[in-house]
């Protein structure tokens, strides 16, 4: 695929951790933040297509559970089963 470049300004501590990783890997700091950036992308598109889907499904009258409920069974110990809806 081709590339682009692409500038940005970070935190001089960020920088100087990305430059030690990319030492390590023995790869350059454009590549580690290339991938880094990549899997942001992707998982924040993965996210908008689950959101879209549950909108899409609640729309169309899918069961679904109260905020109350969700956020009570959040509060719940770790082991209590997942509400019905």
């Amino acid at each position: 695929m081709p590339t682009a470049p692409f500038s940005a300004r970070i935190d001089q501590d960020l920088k100087i951790e990305l430059e030690q990783i990319a030492r390590f890997e023995r790869r350059s700091a454009g590549y580690i933040a290339g991938h880094a950036i990549r899997n942001l992308v992707e998982e924040r598109r993965a996210t908008r297509e689950l959101i879209e889907t549950g909108l899409k499904l609640v729309e169309m009258g899918a069961p679904s559970l109260s905020s109350q409920d969700f956020h009570s069974w959040l509060e719940s110990p770790e082991d209590a089963p997942f509400p019905r809806a």
